[in-house]
């Protein structure tokens, strides 16, 4: 059950892994989902992320749940909270049942993803950086329902996974479907310190303006 991530994790050892996250830095995590490159980065304000997918670019206001694409013109805003995710309801159920290997220096644990006595899939995950990558995470759900590339894709007898439930126990530096890799962590950073002009919402002031 495990061959598939004895190879790939071999990979990770080349990928970049920064620090623990400063006070006021931003984080960036690079992955492949579903071989879709994926790049989320946040800036000092966890609480709007740039996403690209495969090339297209939006961002993410998590308070209000809204996606705004920034290609093509005046940027457009989608209620990303109100559209369907197309995720299946099912009995998902996520167990831990052993130690992992070590990934890019850090400690991993392995999880089995089951629907009842089916199993749909395995994880490679890392726990202590749950809580700060709960912002890439809660916009990974978002974009689901936004970008047609990040749907979840419909597996026979356990039907379309969320990446939420990857993240259950964790963050997924590796997510599988038997033989293959469904989300792949390439790079994860916590010292990222893009320049916060860059996660302005339509009609914000820039940063500084009134001040005097």
């Amino acid at each position: 059950m495990r061959t598939w991530w004895r190879s790939l994790a071999g990979l990770l050892l080349l990928a970049g892994f920064g620090l623990a996250p400063a006070a006021r830095a931003g984080m960036l995590v690079e992955a492949l989902f579903d071989d879709v490159p994926l790049r989320l980065e946040t800036g000092s304000n966890h609480g709007r992320v740039l996403v690209t997918v495969a090339g297209e670019h939006y961002l993410v206001d998590l308070a209000p749940q809204n996606v705004y694409r920034l290609d093509g013109g005046a940027p457009a805003l989608i209620r990303a909270g109100l559209a369907d995710d197309g995720a299946s309801a099912l009995p998902y159920v996520l167990d831990h049942w052993s130690a992992g290997p070590p990934v890019a220096g850090h400690a991993s644990t392995y999880h089995v993803l089951q629907v009842d006595e089916q199993i749909c899939g395995e994880v490679l995950a890392s726990a202590w950086m749950t809580p700060f990558l709960e912002p890439v995470v809660r916009s990974l759900e978002l974009m689901q329902r936004v970008a047609p590339e990040l749907r979840p894709v419909r597996r026979e007898n356990c039907g379309a996974i969320p990446f939420t439930v990857y993240a259950r126990n964790g963050w997924p530096l590796m997510a599988g479907w038997r033989d293959e890799a469904a989300f792949l962590t390439q790079t994860v950073r916590f010292d990222h310190y893009p320049d916060d002009a860059r996660f302005l919402r339509p009609g914000d002031p820039p940063p500084g303006a009134g001040a005097g």
